[in-house]
């Protein structure tokens, strides 16, 4: 399956210090068309990507609210999950 995702999305994850070598060859792998990136994703893959994204994603402890790291790890996970439904 392929997940659409930003620029900045793909950036995110490669920046990532955690990110197995499986998931990277993944982002590497993903088809450009138009803004977006398709990175294809099996099973597994998804499920990695996904738990490793829940890792990053934070609140600010003064407002409780998502910072902008924690938004952007969010919008992959659902973009993952969106992805996943449409199948």
């Amino acid at each position: 399956m392929d997940v659409p995702m930003t620029e900045e999305m793909v950036e995110a994850l490669k920046g990532t210090p955690e990110i197995p070598d499986n998931l990277l060859a993944c982002l590497e792998n993903a088809q450009v068309e138009d803004t977006m990136f398709r990175v294809p994703l099996d099973d597994d893959e998804r499920m990695a990507m996904t738990e490793m994204c829940e890792w990053s994603v934070r609140t600010d402890p003064d407002t409780g609210e998502l910072t902008e790291q924690g938004r952007l790890f969010e919008s992959i996970i659902q973009a993952i999950i969106d992805a996943d439904l449409a199948q």
